[in-house]
């Protein structure tokens, strides 16, 4: 019992007039027990209580806290969990009038000497007053840690023998003081705290009961947002393992697409390994480049391939086209195929004994494999290496299953109504594993399963007839942008709703993600009824939508895919679905397209660019052309424009309109720009040093994403560090769509490039959102008149009056003015006349290569 207890304990006593003046010491002691118990008794129901009343932990822990502080003074109060497994610390509630709370998880060694990690280690509750603070601290018992205070009162959290936790009240006063009586009432609440938190830490295990299952089966995979899928397809793959009487191809075809669920495994094989004959035999496989045909997948005897690499070290190989690449260079294995984007290949061994290996394989940037990929097709190698040897291992996972279920049994204090519970929690996970958590829609999985099933269903029919609309919804980032996710969010319901009720009662509408939607047509009469569908859906979404008050806008790109019978799984039906939308999209909006084979040509074409352009960027294909920016006044030469340019080994020349735009939607030029602009910077100090200029200047443009990026002032101020050139000779362009995106980051970039010293240009203004706002945040120093102005500007009187105004509007606010794209003598006069500084285009000269601008600059400094 702490002063104020006793004090008012005290004064109770004093205060009982009523009581007869011969109560004995007895009595007294008795009474006072009396009401310890009962504290006791009010604290237990308390915590009892609070595990029914409280959802969750974190709001339990602050309960806890009010209740303690009803037995004692607590108002330094903290709840510290000890995990044993992992040796770690956490204060997952803390409340200190001097310090703050500790915040994440720590080693426990790190609070070694400290209050807490005796209470840990010793396993017993400790009072430390002042004097034996003092005595631990001259034997070297403990160390400091944060305020010093007068007393500190820690017990532990036992479950069992094992310590789980600490529970501490501490004081800052000499008025309050803690005592044996203190100890032992939070020891007391202790006891009942651990109680209640386990009961609360099992209800919320139960929420999540099938992520448990799937954490002990796979110890190495806690992405809980993927456990219900996850648990699901490992079930499957372990019934398949368990039935000796399905054929081994038949296994390896379910496993696969088990797998591709799980991971994109378009590309798939298995292959055995024949010990004996030193070959290796491929049993199943599926390949979207490639067949038996080419031989491809003839049984071969051992040699340097990747899969043989696989045999060899025994472990999972994961591997990028670089890595192929160096692998190959080192003379370890062939020259990789290359079209292949990412490798993951893993052994299948039993006893360990070799039996073969499991590869899947990209094709695509969209697709990387990783670690965690890698960790869970070696999983699947263990089944089927299993299968291979007659799924000996089935009875093993059986009895690791009902482990599961007794350790689950085990952990519940009231066994049979968390049975109740844990089914209803399984009810709703299967539910939220299957559906869209936004629109209640199927999701991709169970629209998957069930496209499978049309496909199969089309191969034992052939008058079977189905089709796939695959939407993707226009202007849909338009509306997050402008209104906030909640009203994207309100879109996409009322969207998901209305397609129900458009499409037929045996037709399945799912949400893929985002604002993508796929229909799944069945049992088609004739492909008229699909059109008929899609004419419906694309003329509702033509509506305007209010939302918040709103009047919204979208509407839809449709592509249609009819069944054939060269389809064998649904996602090549899904890709190509996809393309369709895609042509559909690019062909203007709001409509809708068939799938055919040019769109996949055309969809190849661009795989193959975007692989060239990976190897132009590996092989520093790309070189600058530099433009000449002139003086007006005196047609004096000022710097120099880079243009990328692309000399391909492979394609010849390449225009930039035929590389730049996928450049942009792939990334790719962020690299580009990076490699032009090191170059150009290395050129012009070259320039500097052979012509003696140094007011020389190179003008790069990068694309807007660079300023997204926090690392970009580092990127260039390594160039200029490297190349040597200084800060001033270097401008850095952009265009108005940099500003309109993450203008936090843009903005914080720019400032650090000035800081630097670099200038900062505007390209192509007026032609786009030209807003004054954004000139007077942003540090602009130069904006550039668009060509689309300039070009025989001399003609155009309207023309004249906007350039006037751009150049009046940099004037004022103390920026300069290039011209772009003068193309005679009269626009460059006029341009002069209106007070334009700079000028650049066709009239003064063409972008040329460097060894040609090297003559030029020699011929401009002579005349």
């Amino acid at each position: 019992m702490n002063n104020s207890n006793k004090d008012k304990h005290n004064e109770e006593l004093n205060n009982s007039t009523e009581q007869p003046g011969d109560l004995t010491e007895e009595v007294l002691l008795l009474r006072q027990q009396n009401r310890e118990l009962q504290a006791r008794y009010t604290a237990l129901f308390r915590l009892n209580q609070l595990s029914q009343e409280c959802d969750q932990l974190a709001n339990f822990y602050p309960q806890v806290h009010r209740t303690i502080a009803s037995l004692m003074t607590a108002k330094n109060f903290y709840i510290a969990l000890y995990e044993q497994t992992f040796n770690t610390l956490e204060f997952v509630y803390y409340i200190d009038e001097k310090d703050e709370r500790p915040e994440g998880v720590f080693e426990i060694t790190e609070f070694e000497g400290s209050f807490t990690y005796l209470v840990v280690e010793s396993k017993q509750a400790l009072l430390v007053t002042p004097s034996l603070r003092k005595q631990l601290i001259e034997n070297k018992k403990i160390v400091e840690f944060g305020s010093q205070g007068t007393d500190w009162l820690g017990v532990p959290l036992m479950h069992g023998d094992e310590v789980i936790g600490v529970i501490v009240v501490q004081s800052y006063s000499e008025s309050i003081r803690y005592t044996e009586p203190d100890l032992n009432m939070l020891t007391f609440a202790a006891q009942h705290v651990v109680s209640a938190m386990l009961r609360l830490q099992d209800q919320q295990r139960l929420k999540n009961a099938v992520d448990a299952r799937t954490k002990e089966l796979m110890a190495q995979i806690r992405e809980r947002e993927k456990s219900e899928l996850l648990q699901e397809s490992l079930y499957r793959i372990s019934e398949l393992s368990n039935d000796a009487e399905l054929e081994i191809n038949e296994f390896y075809a379910k496993v696969h697409n088990i797998v591709g669920q799980l991971i994109n495994a378009t590309n798939f094989y298995i292959a055995k390994y024949d010990a004996d004959n030193q070959l290796l035999n491929f049993y199943y496989y599926v390949d979207e480049k490639r067949d038996a045909r080419n031989g491809e997948f003839k049984s071969r005897k051992l040699s340097n391939h990747f899969s043989e690499l696989v045999l060899k070290r025994k472990e999972t190989i994961l591997l990028s086209q670089q890595e192929m690449q160096e692998l190959y260079r080192q003379g370890q294995t062939i020259e990789p195929d290359k079209e292949t984007h990412s490798w993951l290949g893993v052994p299948l061994i039993y006893g360990g004994q070799i039996l073969g290996v499991m590869v899947i394989q990209s094709y695509t940037q969209s697709t990387t494999y990783s670690k965690q990929d890698g960790e869970l097709l070696n999983f699947v190698s263990h089944h089927v290496s299993a299968a291979i040897k007659r799924r000996e291992l089935a009875d093993f996972e059986r009895r690791s299953h009902e482990l599961l279920e007794q350790q689950v049994k085990l952990r519940t204090l009231a066994l049979e109504e968390e049975i109740s519970q844990r089914k209803q929690a399984e009810k709703l996970l299967k539910h939220t594993a299957a559906h869209d958590s936004l629109t209640g829609l199927p999701n991709r999985t169970v629209f998957i399963d069930l496209l499978n099933h049309a496909i199969a269903c089309k191969k034992r029919k052939d008058e079977f007839s189905f089709a796939i609309l695959f939407l993707d919804l226009d202007r849909f980032k338009m509306v997050n942008d402008s209104l906030g996710h909640h009203a994207g969010d309100k879109l996409l319901k009322i969207i998901a709703a209305e397609l129900q009720a458009l499409v037929r009662d045996k037709d399945t509408v799912a949400r893929l993600g985002g604002d993508e939607f796929v229909i799944l047509i069945e049992d088609l009469e004739s492909n008229q009824e699909a059109f008929e569908i899609s004419d419906r859906i694309t003329e509702f979404l033509q509506q305007p939508f209010t939302i918040d008050n709103q009047l919204v806008y979208t509407g839809t790109s449709i592509g249609i895919l009819f069944s054939d019978e060269r389809y064998e799984n649904a996602n090549i039906m899904l890709r190509d679905a996809d393309t369709a939308m895609y042509h559909a999209k690019d062909s203007g909006k709001g409509r809708y397209e068939v799938f055919d084979a040019s769109m996949h040509k055309k969809v190849q074409n661009a795989l193959s660019l975007e692989s060239d352009i990976r190897e132009a960027i590996d092989w520093n294909e790309f070189e600058p052309y530099f433009q000449p920016i002139l003086q007006l006044a005196d047609n004096k030469l000022k710097g120099f424009e880079a243009l990328a340019r692309w000399q391909s080994r492979k394609r010849g020349f390449v225009y930039p309109n035929d590389f730049i735009p996928l450049a942009e939607e792939t990334d790719l030029i962020l690299e580009i720009d990076l490699q032009i602009i090191e170059a150009s910077c290395k050129k012009i100090k070259h320039w500097q040093n052979m012509f003696d200029d140094d007011s020389l200047y190179v003008s790069c443009n990068l694309f807007c994403k660079h300023f997204f990026s926090s690392s970009l002032p580092r990127d260039i101020e390594k160039i200029l560090h490297s190349t040597g050139l200084a800060p001033q000779n270097l401008r850095i362009e952009l265009t108005e769509r940099a500003l309109l995106e993450n203008a936090d980051v843009v903005l914080a970039n720019m400032q650090a490039l000035k800081r630097m010293g670099v200038k900062i240009l505007l390209d192509d203004f007026g032609t786009g959102y030209s807003s004054l706002s954004y000139l007077h945040r942003f540090p602009i120093d130069v904006l550039k008149i668009d060509r689309s102005f300039i070009s025989n500007v001399h003609e155009h009187e309207n023309h004249r009056a906007i350039i006037k105004t751009i150049i009046d509007l940099a004037t004022n606010l103390q920026m300069a003015t290039v011209g772009e794209g003068i193309e005679n003598l009269a626009d460059a006069q006029l341009l002069q006349q209106m007070d334009c500084l700079y000028g650049q285009g066709y009239y003064f000269a063409k972008p040329m290569s460097a060894l040609d601008c090297t003559s030029y600059i020699g011929s401009m400094l002579t005349n």
